[in-house]
């Protein structure tokens, strides 16, 4: 498995919470940095492909579900 970088980087917090549309002081950048690190460590720790899959991925078809339904056939 590659190698995960080992924290979250100002830089990457400051443009997560640009393209959010939060408007984050520059003072309170290290202390959201924290918050986001230790949020995400579980998730970078998980092995995707360990984890078995239960059911298959769901098919969504905007053009079918938009008229309300599947299609009738006609």
């Amino acid at each position: 498995m590659p190698e995960l970088p080992p924290d979250v980087t100002l830089d990457e917090v400051k443009e997560r919470a640009r393209l959010a549309g939060l408007p984050i002081p520059l003072e309170r950048l290290s202390l959201v940095r924290g918050f986001l690190s230790n949020a995400l460590k579980p998730i970078r720790a998980l092995d995707s492909r360990a984890v078995r899959t239960v059911e298959p991925a769901v098919i969504f078809h905007a053009e079918v579900d938009a008229k309300g339904g599947a299609e009738s056939g006609s």
